[in-house]
């Protein structure tokens, strides 16, 4: 239940906050984002009179990683006991996805989306994890594969999850 729920936070926290800061060519800061009361999943982000600053998007990435996923992997792991690597590529799979398909939909940023890909800094702890998903991303693949398996399967009414998932590659070669 745990990784699920970490998987709704970075959706929440990724898509929108690159989606946006890519089309408006500035980076959103995570003070920003607030979170929806029951649940603690994002809800909005704001946008104060006084915008952000500019920020070209590897820099807009960069900021985002260390200063909003970075802080929820480290919470996460240490409230939940999932390990370090299931969270990073619980964002990871979003980060990628959201890159790829702001280049997809907007041609003209998919300059900036190839340099953020090429220029991503992460902490040690990802190191691994998004290293891979960044290969698979640069390759042109929608949904970089994951290396270890989120658990939702385990939840009721989930099942693996098609084209990612390491266990449905193991059962393949079996």
């Amino acid at each position: 239940m745990a990784s699920l729920w970490s998987a709704y936070l970075f959706a929440g926290l990724i898509a929108p906050g690159l989606a946006a800061g890519a089309r408006l060519g500035l980076a959103l800061p995570p003070e920003r984002f607030s979170l929806a009361t029951g649940t603690g999943l994002p809800d909005a982000f704001h946008l104060a009179p006084e915008l952000p600053f500019p920020a070209a998007l590897p820099a807009q990435v960069d900021r985002l990683l260390t200063e909003c996923v970075a802080p929820a992997v480290r919470c996460l792991r240490a409230e939940t006991g999932l390990s370090v690597r299931l969270l990073w590529e619980n964002a990871g799979g979003h980060l990628f996805w959201t890159l790829s398909t702001l280049a997809r939909e907007t041609p003209e940023r998919a300059g900036a989306v190839r340099e953020a890909l090429l220029a991503l800094r992460w902490p040690q702890e990802a190191c691994a994890a998004l290293t891979l998903m960044r290969a698979d991303a640069l390759a042109g693949l929608d949904a970089p594969r994951r290396r270890v398996c989120c658990l939702r399967h385990a939840l009721p009414g989930f099942p693996k999850c098609a084209g990612i998932c390491p266990l449905l590659r193991g059962e393949k070669g079996s």
